[in-house]
């Protein structure tokens, strides 16, 4: 068993470096990471049941902007081995891939805080001497392996010592070091919406960007209500674009 636990341990790990070294390809999230953990556990057919229910919970954790949803990958493949190896089913895979959903979002918040601060100043030291390799060096390992190689050691762990005392152990961290973090994720999502208004800064989008903002903020509308009304006014702008490509309203200004 622990050599299946080591291969587990392996898929999230692989599975947590998707965004950071693959460019988010998707291939971490739990319905094709369940393929994996079922092909070494000797079961396929309940590791997908539980991957698929798992990535239906998980489906609209996304890192859209500011938006830093719970992490999926590594707890995704937590909660499907533990299902799978216990025969528990998709209830057991949901009470533990959730609190450490949050904790590991919360750790990845602390990497890219800490760790990413270490790594672009080093990377920044690096393309001063124009050593690009160096560079590319300290991008590819020192974030990544900081997600990635906790993040594996807590999966191999909570299989191999059993998810009570894992749960146990995340209970245990003071509350006041659980208060830090979540100002510190709260800081950079303030950080990350404002390079979103940085890449935005347009006269012409920044409208749209605010529309979206009140629509969610005081009149409660969700992402699939805003997302089709999104598409109404892109088709009606589409519709009123003149034979050059600009709108009507552009085309007349620019003709006086």
């Amino acid at each position: 068993m622990v050599v299946q636990y080591l291969l587990i341990a392996l898929v999230a790990l692989v599975a947590s470096l998707d965004e950071q070294l693959f460019g988010i390809t998707m291939l971490g999230r739990p319905l094709f990471t369940s393929l994996f953990v079922g092909i070494i556990l000797g079961d396929i057919p309940s590791a997908v049941m539980v991957g698929a229910a798992l990535e239906s919970m998980f489906m609209g954790s996304v890192m859209v902007g500011a938006a830093v949803p719970p992490e999926v990958y590594a707890s995704g493949v937590l909660g499907c081995a533990f299902a799978v190896i216990t025969g528990t089913g998709t209830a057991a895979a949901v009470a533990l891939a959730l609190p450490v959903s949050v904790f590991l979002q919360v750790w990845r918040n602390f990497c890219y805080a800490v760790p990413g601060a270490y790594a672009s100043r080093k990377i920044d030291a690096a393309l001063a001497n124009r050593d690009l390799a160096k560079a590319n060096l300290y991008h590819l390992t020192i974030v990544p392996l900081a997600i990635g190689i906790p993040s594996a050691l807590l999966v191999f762990c909570s299989l191999y010592f059993g998810a009570d005392l894992i749960n146990g152990a995340l209970s245990s961290i003071p509350q006041f070091v659980m208060n830090g973090l979540n100002v510190a994720s709260g800081v950079l999502a303030c950080v990350g919406f404002a390079l979103l208004i940085r890449t935005m800064s347009n006269n012409k989008l920044l409208p749209y960007l605010f529309i979206g903002f009140i629509l969610v903020m005081y009149l409660g509308m969700d992402v699939i209500s805003i997302a089709a009304l999104a598409a109404c006014v892109a088709v009606l702008l589409m519709f009123n674009q003149g034979p050059s490509g600009q709108s009507d309203t552009l085309a007349e200004e620019d003709d006086f």
